[in-house]
């Protein structure tokens, strides 16, 4: 496995603002982004839910082959890369990205020793303001101090930004002291978490949910999760917001 090299993107709707109302999907895809089951599960989600973001961790790319993924645009942040593949957070969008920014963690998992990722990209909205996303997929198998340190590294990185924010992804907090350090994550950015009405439903370890979706700005209308029939370990969540 090497360390990659540089972020993948095509963004085609550059003269298009992100909508009054929007859609985000976040959930960790485990790397089955090429497997046939997927691909029929997403397009089902895509169709049911008028999704305007999607926020994928765990997302599997074919080097030499482009990424099938309708008529989003995207940004992929890749933490691992190998002789045909890599694999990393994938941000998708119908509107505008004007900029973008991949953070790679400082430690490396014991386990694989690989970097994670978390991925800011920048969307004009109609008002003229721009909504701040955070794709993240949070580094595991280290001690929670590690894992505070590359909260607080993102901190530092957003906290300036005034405005709309939405962070979401896959936040490994399986055990008490995660779970606080990322309270105190949001807190600080004055992040809202979203509810679901089904949170049981949502991965856990330990009781302990990974999977959530932070907001400020805007309006939360509704949130779900759904059942993804086992083709991920992960249940894909949903919220819809209104700017």
């Amino acid at each position: 496995m090497f360390k990659p090299k540089s972020i993948i993107k095509s963004l085609k709707h550059q003269e298009s603002e992100l909508k009054e109302d929007f859609s985000i999907l976040c959930w960790n895809v485990a790397k089955l982004t090429l497997k046939s089951s997927y691909k029929e599960f997403v397009d089902t989600l895509i169709q049911e839910h008028k999704l305007d973001i999607l926020l994928l961790q765990e997302v599997k790319k074919h080097l030499s082959h482009e990424l099938e993924l309708h008529d989003y645009s995207y940004v992929l942040s890749p933490n691992i890369e190998t002789k045909k593949h890599m694999f990393g957070v994938l941000s998708a969008f119908k509107s505008s990205c004007h900029s973008e920014q991949a953070i790679l963690s400082k430690k490396q998992e014991l386990r694989y020793a690989t970097h994670k990722t978390s991925l800011i990209t920048h969307h004009k909205t109609s008002d003229d303001q721009t909504l701040l996303v955070v794709n993240l997929h949070a580094i595991n198998f280290v001690k929670s101090s590690a894992f505070k340190h590359e909260l607080d590294s993102l901190h530092v990185t957003i906290k300036n930004h005034q405005g709309a924010m939405i962070v979401a992804g896959d936040f490994n907090t399986w055990n008490a002291k995660r779970v606080a350090y990322l309270r105190e994550f949001s807190s600080s950015l004055e992040l809202t978490q979203v509810g679901f009405s089904n949170e049981k439903d949502i991965k856990r370890v330990f009781s302990n949910t990974l999977d959530y979706i932070f907001y400020r700005g805007v309006e939360l209308i509704s949130s779900t999760v759904v059942d993804s029939k086992k083709i991920s370990d992960h249940n894909p969540i949903i919220a819809k917001f209104k700017l």
